[in-house]
């Protein structure tokens, strides 16, 4: 059994989006100073249990860096909304980086963008970045320092039209992230399910994630898990007879 999952809001979560008053919580994740960031409930220690019965494979928005400061299986793993796939040996795999690279160059590369849009979100109330693997330019981050992401809201329409076509925009709670058209996880979770599949083609894959973006590669899945306090959810029984 092959388990896909994101890992942020759906196996742990900040300390803040965890239930009140709740106990025994596990540490999942760091910052880079090394203080706790991430935060699993007893129910979702429980899951996690769960998923030891099949291979769990990472997939999820953060680097190859900040995914090595989580307490959970490195390799394989879908990072930086698949711009980096992590082998079974723990090396970056080669061919799919290759890929990447040759896809970039046929739109506005990421860095370009970027440059167009800081004077836009240049203010004290943003901190911002562009997510990189290697010598590759994927995407854009933007974070609010002043809420916990209502101030997005307001720039993110303004930044909309600043993209070239084809990008992609992803809001989720106080993060944005734009993504030019080559760059997801549901491409980099078919290439591995392919690679997977070579040697057994009736393998059993599941799918877990919380948000938009992760209906694509959730797709590809014989199954599909999300929390059911998720963005994925909420959109999912809007206007559900039996909800």
């Amino acid at each position: 059994m092959l388990i896909l999952t994101d890992l942020d809001d759906t196996l742990f979560q900040t300390a803040r989006k965890c239930p009140p008053q709740a106990k025994g919580l596990e540490t999942m994740s760091y910052l880079a100073d090394g203080k706790e960031s991430g935060f699993a409930t007893r129910r979702q220690q429980c899951l996690l249990g769960w998923l030891e019965q099949g291979k769990v494979v990472p997939v999820t928005a953060r680097s190859r860096e900040v995914l090595g400061r989580v307490n959970i299986n490195q390799s394989p793993a879908i990072c930086s909304n698949g711009g980096c796939i992590i082998a079974a040996d723990g090396d970056v795999d080669a061919a799919w980086h290759a890929h990447l690279n040759d896809q970039s160059r046929q739109g506005v590369a990421p860095a370009e963008v970027y440059g167009h849009i800081r004077h836009v979100i240049s203010g004290d109330e943003f901190r911002h970045w562009l997510v990189q693997e290697g010598d590759l330019d994927l995407y854009l981050v933007i974070k609010s320092n002043i809420d916990e992401g209502e101030i997005l809201k307001d720039v993110e329409p303004t930044l909309n039209e600043m993209l070239p076509e084809g990008w992609r925009v992803h809001r989720n709670d106080n993060n944005l992230a734009f993504l030019p058209p080559w760059l997801n996880k549901r491409d980099a979770a078919h290439y591995l399910i392919e690679a997977a599949r070579t040697d057994n083609e009736d393998l059993l894959v599941i799918g877990i994630g919380d948000s938009h973006s992760d209906v694509g590669f959730m797709d590809l899945c014989d199954y599909a898990m999300t929390p059911t306090n998720s963005q994925l959810w909420v959109k999912m029984k809007l206007e559900n007879i039996w909800c």
